[in-house]
């Protein structure tokens, strides 16, 4: 039984010198590095980053912008120190990307933040200005941030080597960190023709989501829904606005106006008539307008009783059969109007179109006789 045991120290011993062995190979390959390629081991985590943010020269939130506007900005950090004692000389190395794209490497020779952060401290940094475009996701890769403990050291006094800095830093390789965007209201919208319907899609990006809005379509009519669908009963130009509010209570607003118009319609049948004849006339729409179609001649309602004419529908489009021997001969002006929904004592005009049709007496047969 002692045999046993005394072979399984001495096992326990061997592995324990391998393993400290292999360790101090690999801190030796790491410090033997040539700074910034240290083989960072940060496990210390003294001064962290807890935030990272996009802001003017002061820290504070930018404007709305809308999308492809682009404008000046800092790339804003805020670092907390942990430990009970001050840390000096902190110096990031990073990649700066931009939509997935690299714009700027800090990895020449690192980017100093702070000469000195105080015990148990949080400071604000800007890092870099940047042009930046609304809607462009700002990162920050193989994130490293090291330090010094000597009193009083300063960056440009900054002892740059991996043996001093391989394992008083933070982050590593594979540290990525996303900038807070600012919150920005957008939208946009899809008028389907001819009916009023107006289909919005929210664009708003970010602040901090989930959010909460407010369409003011223009017409005393609102809703709270993400990407509403609203129907405009009359004609004209409405501004439309957005308000958008997100978990941390910060908005943003966008307005664009929006123009509901007449459509466009045709009139078929032949420009010239005999005065005994009838006639059928049809109207043709780009689209499908809900509501009803009124023939005018001469600026007079035709009624679909059949009184100075009759009104029917086929597979072609909407029609009227005139009969011309109650209007007279000469050149008469047919007109319809496609109507939507009433407006106060109105119908509201969703379409319009009109012909001149010259109408002719029956031409008299005439005998001569030749001698």
């Amino acid at each position: 039984m002692i045999r046993i045991l005394q072979k399984w120290i001495m096992t326990m011993i061997w592995a324990s010198i391998l393993s400290l062995i292999l360790l101090a190979l690999i801190m030796q390959s790491a410090y033997s590095a040539d700074w910034p390629d240290c083989k960072f081991q940060c496990r210390a985590n003294d001064v962290t980053v807890s935030r990272l943010w996009l802001g003017d020269d002061r820290g504070d939130d930018l404007f709305s912008a809308v999308p492809g506007e682009r404008q000046s900005c800092y790339l804003w950090a805020t670092f907390h120190n942990n430990a009970n004692t001050p840390r000096y000389a902190a110096i990031l190395l990073a990649d700066l990307y931009l939509n997935g794209t690299l714009s700027q490497s800090f990895y020449d020779d690192g980017l100093c933040v702070l000469e000195e952060i105080e015990a148990k401290s949080t400071r604000d940094y800007p890092l870099y200005n940047l042009i930046w475009s609304r809607g462009e996701e700002v990162q920050l890769k193989r994130l490293v941030l090291s330090w010094e403990t000597a009193k009083g050291t300063s960056c440009g006094q900054a002892n740059r080597k991996c043996s001093n800095r391989n394992t008083k830093c933070y982050g590593g390789p594979e540290a990525e960190f996303s900038a807070e965007m600012p919150l920005s209201a957008f939208y946009a919208q899809y008028l389907q023709e001819c009916s009023g319907d107006v289909k919005f899609v929210d664009q708003t990006t970010g602040g901090a989501g989930p959010y909460a809005y407010d369409w003011d379509f223009g017409d005393g009519f609102h809703s709270a829904a993400k990407n509403p669908t609203h129907t405009y009963n009359s004609l004209g130009n409405y501004t439309v606005g957005l308000l958008a509010r997100d978990r941390s209570g910060k908005e943003a607003f966008f307005s664009q106006q929006i123009v509901v118009s007449v459509c466009p319609c045709t009139i078929v049948g032949q420009d010239y008539a005999c005065l005994s004849k009838t006639e059928t006339y049809k109207v043709t729409l780009t689209s499908f307008i809900p509501g009803s179609v009124q023939w005018y001649l001469d600026g007079i309602k035709i009624d679909e009783s059949g009184f100075r004419g009759e009104s029917h529908e086929s597979d072609e489009g909407v029609g009227i059969d005139i009969s011309w021997q109650n209007f007279g001969p000469g050149l008469h002006d047919l007109q319809v109007y496609v109507t939507g929904a009433k407006t106060g004592n109105s119908l509201e005009q969703r379409a319009a179109c009109d012909m001149n049709i010259t109408v002719i007496p029956e031409p008299m047969a005439i005998i001569s006789w030749v001698v």
